[in-house]
């Protein structure tokens, strides 16, 4: 069992509640992080992800969400302030304005509320040890489970070939990994997608940093972009993300090699979006809404605890979360309309379109004026992680576990079909960027 499990399961217990979801969700992010105490920030990530629907954990009801996670990152599991802007991904000045709210709306102070926390993980049940004496059926077990591993395997195997032959298209082949060089100078290549390591294993930088796959299947390491964000337009040829050397937010255009400045800030302050059709960006900068197309002006109605979601198809406005719900802002600040309602993904970039997630029963069911209801499911050798992103107002992207011929699929609300996408990254990333996800 990880160091870390006793600690990242009285977490989630604070933010789900004694639930099996919580203890679930505690269990996969030390699956996803290895036991390591990365952990925390998949965890604060899940229970912040509009994507992902928690139960109440029974505590702080006048809370929202982010006030909750901020105070126990705060006082209970100890991260500075930075930290815990790093764990919810908002900006310091956010985090701040969130933990004083939540205090006020506690009627409590941080002392007092660290002391509550501690108490209400204090007497946790322990999780239930093998019984004595159960070691040969534990093994005679472990032989069962060997053999469905094995049957499964088989039965996947044959699945997968059905599944490349789908709609006419070729067999999935899986890309083989190319020398990785770095990105330099102007390129005619397209970027197929982007992948962040987390360890530094090369001795081009230090630290986390991003690989491009470009579709002739070079590997290019992005040398000079922090490890905080990076974003791919629609059509592959231009990157956003924060310099190293100018300690700045950058957009980096292929074909000609020119970099172009965008603003100077904290690079955790940062949420990136191109527009669809890839000329303009979308980004959130000390509680401020801009966007840039060459010059940079700011979007009213942007406020501190606000997350920036991307855009409405066309490009006419920008989603926007924050306690009171989603909202669409067309670029003068004007709210074209707004909704309430968390219990979906969405809406969708046509702001018509809602999406339920059912992970128990491994589907999605369509909701909205244009589309009606419908229910789609993916391959059975696919299980849903996470939704990543919208590609189109028909389509988004997943993330699965499982046997599937790719980690990643595209799914289309129209006909319910999942497409596997040619996405091969190192088993243990989790951070992967396609363009013109929004």
């Amino acid at each position: 069992m990880s160091d870390w499990y006793e600690q990242v399961r009285r977490t989630a217990s604070l933010l789900g509640g004694r639930t099996p979801y919580a203890r679930h969700m505690a269990e996969k992010a030390l699956r996803d992080r290895e036991g390591t105490k990365d952990a925390f920030f998949s965890l604060y990530r899940s229970y912040l992800s509009p994507f992902r629907a928690w139960p109440d954990p029974g505590w702080g009801t006048e809370l929202s969400n982010l006030e909750r996670a901020v105070l126990v990152a705060l006082h209970h599991d100890g991260w500075t302030e930075q930290e815990t802007a790093y764990l919810c991904g908002r900006s310091r000045r956010a985090v701040r304005r969130a933990g004083e709210k939540g205090l006020r709306a506690l009627g409590t102070d941080g002392t007092a509320l660290a002391g509550t926390l501690r108490a209400m993980t204090k007497d946790l049940p322990a999780v239930a040890e093998r019984e004595p004496g159960r070691n040969r059926t534990g093994c005679g077990a472990l032989i069962v489970c060997l053999i469905a591993f094995v049957l499964m395997v088989a039965y996947c195997s044959a699945l997968d070939a059905s599944l490349g032959q789908h709609a006419g298209r070729a067999p999935f082949v899986a890309l083989a990994f190319s020398e990785l060089n770095p990105l330099r100078g102007p390129m005619q290549a397209t970027i197929r997608y982007a992948y962040r390591v987390d360890a530094p294993v090369t001795g081009l930088t230090d630290g986390s940093y991003w690989v491009v796959i470009t579709e002739s299947d070079q590997r290019l390491l992005v040398e000079d972009a922090t490890p905080s964000d990076l974003e791919i337009s629609p059509n592959g040829r231009r990157l956003a993300y924060h310099s190293r050397s100018k300690r700045e937010v950058v957009v980096h255009d292929l074909p000609s090699g020119r970099i172009s400045t965008i603003s100077k800030a904290d690079a955790s302050d940062y949420e990136l979006y191109f527009s669809p059709d890839g000329r303009r960006l979308a980004f959130a900068s000390e509680d401020k809404l801009f966007v840039w197309d060459g010059k940079r002006r700011r979007v009213p109605g942007f406020g501190a605890e606000s997350t920036l979601n991307g855009w409405l198809t066309g490009g006419r406005a920008l989603l926007i979360d924050d306690s009171e719900g989603v909202r669409a802002v067309d670029l003068n600040g004007t709210v074209l309309f707004s909704t309430e309602d968390s219990d979906h993904v969405g809406p969708l970039p046509d702001g018509k379109t809602w999406i339920g997630v059912g992970s128990d029963e491994n589907r999605f069911t369509r909701y909205g004026r244009r589309t009606g209801r419908r229910s789609m499911r993916l391959p059975a050798t696919a299980r849903l992680e996470k939704v990543k992103c919208w590609t189109s107002a028909d389509t988004f992207v997943i993330s699965t576990y499982g046997y599937g011929p790719s980690h990643y699929y595209r799914i289309d609300i129209e006909t319910g079909e999942a497409e596997p996408l040619p996405a091969l990254v190192p088993e243990d990333l989790k951070e992967v960027r396609f363009p013109g996800c929004v």
